[in-house]
């Protein structure tokens, strides 16, 4: 069963958790039903019929007659609050709409696992005739993009010549423009680059933006330069450095690329989350551990226009499901084989590695797939250190006696500080090599008993 605190992280947003919690009262409600695998209930909204609202627990997930297109909406979000409060009340017989919308959801999973084996299985025809379609597009796309990176060539040649010491003197539109013709050029993940060194060069007055800008741009040229040998002579690079190349260009995975590799099924913690909204596009990327091998995989999440994002998988919860890793020379992404199942288990343990271990690994990483721009980490044993001479940062000491900063976009130093009261603690977050970006604490005496990890998710 859900803490309180764990139901409310399911809300799309702050305003639906606190819609929520008013929604979790007993006199909005009717015929309030629960099993092992869902719960029901009828709110009375503004209409003259009241809302149907259900949740399949497993997962979980919301179903809702009401019109909000949010997800969860606040009365599945009320239904859960109220049930963590008040579970002796759930009491109503199964309704058939729930039976019905259980069935479909199962027939919905089968038909979507069927649909993956049956493309495991397609006839020597099949297979060529889609092989076939693909190259024609991979053809058509590497044309484009070589057009794209030749006119980037010239343009960071220019940059080159010119000096970084001159680049704010020239308009930021151009680092738009450049990457508007990146998009152009279908190589989305250049565009994606183009725009973040812009946004260090514009984005701040504060002095020091030179040296991540050259580390940025020497990359984008590395990039390039990998892209064209890869193209001339693609024996020098394996399958799975070629999959990071062009992951990195902006090429798009495919999921049976991942469902080819080997199944990994076992039970996942979720260690975090990091939640980014854009004009067009939100992304979470959820981040797990795998509790037998300690290997960390990655799940990402997309919504599109005014949709919201799907319901995250809890940090902290323990899932039960099927992974496989998408090729790359550093596998970290992954795609769930049908749907993660949560578990009711109460425990995890986590291997001890020293800060410095982790460093060596980091360069590992970073020397099979020099694209990487940050990698999971799990510290162990560090002390937050608080300075607040104008907005408060905060730092991390390792048991070596290293320190670790945290990234600026980090907003949560207080909070982390008061719940470790300066102790030793152990925190998850994600490395770029130079600093740390928390995304949850997994172990600190300051956190309550029932709240085994806590949550800084960037959303």
């Amino acid at each position: 069963m859900l803490t309180t605190e764990q139901i409310l992280a399911l809300a799309p947003d702050a305003a639906s958790a606190k819609a929520g919690s008013g929604q979790a009262n007993l006199t909005y409600w009717s015929k309030l039903g629960a099993n092992e695998q869902a719960l029901w209930g009828l709110c009375q909204g503004s209409g003259k019929e009241p809302y149907r609202t259900q949740i399949e627990l497993a997962t979980p997930a919301f179903k809702c007659s009401c019109p909000s297109r949010k997800f969860p909406c606040k009365h599945g979000l009320g239904l859960y609050l109220l049930y963590a409060k008040h579970a002796d009340k759930f009491q109503h017989e199964l309704e058939e709409w729930v039976t019905e919308w259980l069935r479909g959801r199962e027939q919905r999973q089968e038909k979507k696992i069927n649909k993956l084996e049956e493309s495991q299985e397609l006839s020597v025809e099949e297979l060529a005739s889609r092989e076939k379609s693909a190259q024609k597009r991979q053809d058509k796309r590497e044309t484009n993009v070589a057009q794209g990176l030749a006119l980037l060539e010239t343009w960071l040649s220019d940059l080159a010549s010119d000096g970084l010491a001159g680049l704010r003197s020239k308009p930021a539109k151009a680092w738009e423009a450049m990457a508007a013709r990146m998009i152009d050029a279908q190589a989305g993940g250049l565009a994606a680059r183009i725009r973040e060194i812009g946004m260090m060069i514009y984005g701040s007055s504060q002095a020091g933006w030179e040296m991540p800008v050259a580390n940025e741009l020497g990359k984008l040229s590395l990039l390039l330069q990998a892209y064209k040998n890869m193209l001339q002579t693609p024996d020098l690079f394996s399958p799975e450095q070629q999959a990071d190349i062009r992951t990195a260009i902006g090429w798009v995975a495919n999921q049976d690329d991942a469902f080819n590799q080997v199944a990994h099924d076992d039970i996942w913690l979720v260690l975090g989350n990091e939640t980014q909204h854009e004009a067009r596009l939100s992304r979470r990327a959820c981040y797990l551990l795998n509790m037998r091998s300690q290997k960390t995989a990655m799940i990402l999440q997309f919504a599109a226009g005014g949709q919201t994002l799907a319901s995250p998988y809890l940090t902290g919860s323990l899932y039960q499901g099927r992974l496989h890793f998408y090729p790359s020379a550093t596998p970290l992404r992954a795609q769930a084989y049908g749907e993660l199942q949560r578990v009711d288990a109460q425990s995890h343990r986590l291997h001890d590695s020293l800060f410095s271990d982790q460093l060596r690994w980091f360069a590992e990483q970073l020397a099979a797939n020099p694209f990487i721009d940050a990698l999971p980490l799990i510290l162990r044993n560090v002390c937050s250190h608080l300075t607040t001479s104008t907005e408060p940062e905060c730092s991390l000491i390792t048991p070596e006696n290293l320190q670790i900063k945290t990234t600026p976009e980090f907003k949560h130093a207080w909070h982390l500080h008061a719940l470790t009261g300066g102790e030793a603690c152990t925190l998850f977050g994600l490395w770029n090599g130079i600093e740390l970006m928390p995304l949850s604490l997994l172990a600190a005496k300051g956190l309550p008993d029932h709240q085994q990890i806590h949550s800084f998710d960037t959303e």
